[in-house]
């Protein structure tokens, strides 16, 4: 059934361009709002100055919200509204009486506390299990975008891991590098990317680490692919306090590769296999050898239920899924 939709949301590594794009190619006319200006001066009042900041974050929403003024939607999603005022969002709902309101979550209510805003929609999902639980919302957790689907395997052999990501807590710089260590005492090659922010590093100076291996530059689209076509597995460590699994832990379970975590809740999910996902403890990575030296059951399983089609279908679903 094709449908209007109205989709106001956070442009992240354009995995909301794949939803967009995935909605559209299922029938639907999708108009799409950039919740968060993203150029410089943003980035720069949002920690020189705050209170400009949300003044100019503010009169970018009630932009919105006078654009879209007169026009029918049958669906106005938001991914993540944290950022927009709750007075915005009643004038929005006014507007659009007879629209219904989703909402998804792709981070957890430690990071953005979403919880004052669940009133003003008629569905809301969350990548979460535990925020799904808590909140008695649906639990929808994150996708794979077509890129990552049946890429080639090459020097499978070498059974090499590899790592991509921003590093934005010093928690997860210590495990990297902790997991670096073992890497080399046991004679796996491990490749990285880590991308960091001159705020992150100085955090990490004052915690006493002289930050090494990291880069403010994003991986160039072609490296990123031959990491994860020459590697087996994937090391995975959350920068937030979250049971929800990252996006790259979906990606590559998608692509068939091994899966390093430490988010234990996974253990609970419907892909869960022993011989496809190992689970550490703390810094503990004793088991990481074994693991790479055990076979995939089914080495060419490629998880359709997470592809970015199947998440996009399932959002605009009448009822969520509560774990």
């Amino acid at each position: 059934m094709n449908r209007k939709i109205l989709l106001i949301g956070l442009p992240y590594h354009g995995y909301t361009t794949a939803i967009v794009t995935e909605m559209r190619a299922q029938g639907n006319d999708v108009v799409f709002h950039d919740i968060q200006p993203r150029d410089l001066l943003m980035k720069t009042l949002r920690v020189a100055a705050p209170r400009w900041y949300r003044h100019r974050m503010d009169a970018h929403h009630q932009r919105i919200v006078a654009a879209e003024r007169g026009k029918r939607y049958d669906v106005v999603l938001f991914i993540q509204v944290h950022q927009m005022a709750l007075n915005t969002l009643s004038s929005l709902k006014r507007d659009h009486v007879g629209a219904e309101f989703v909402l998804y979550n792709w981070d957890s209510i430690h990071n953005h506390d979403y919880r004052p805003y669940l009133h003003a929609f008629d569905r809301a999902y969350t990548f979460d299990p535990q925020d799904a639980r808590a909140q008695g919302i649906g639990y929808l957790p994150l996708f794979c975008i077509p890129s990552f689907q049946n890429l080639s395997k090459r020097e499978q052999q070498r059974k090499a891991v590899y790592f991509v990501g921003n590093i934005v807590s010093v928690q997860r710089y210590q495990a990297i590098r902790a997991f670096k260590q073992y890497c080399l005492d046991e004679g796996i090659l491990f490749q990285s990317h880590m991308a960091c922010t001159p705020v992150v590093i100085s955090l990490l100076l004052r915690a006493g680490h002289w930050p090494t291996g990291v880069t403010m530059r994003s991986i160039p689209h072609n490296r990123f692919i031959d990491m994860i076509e020459t590697s087996v597995a994937v090391f995975d460590f959350a920068n937030h306090q979250q049971s929800g699994y990252t996006m790259r832990t979906m990606e590559n379970l998608c692509a068939g590769k091994k899966i390093i975590t430490g988010n234990h809740h996974i253990v609970n999910e419907p892909f869960y296999s022993p011989d496809r996902i190992l689970v550490f403890d703390g810094f503990d990575f004793s088991g990481v050898r074994a693991f790479l030296d055990t076979p995939l059951r089914d080495s060419d399983a490629r998880y359709g239920l997470y592809h970015v089609a199947s998440f996009a279908r399932q959002l605009l679903k009448s009822r969520p899924q509560v774990p």
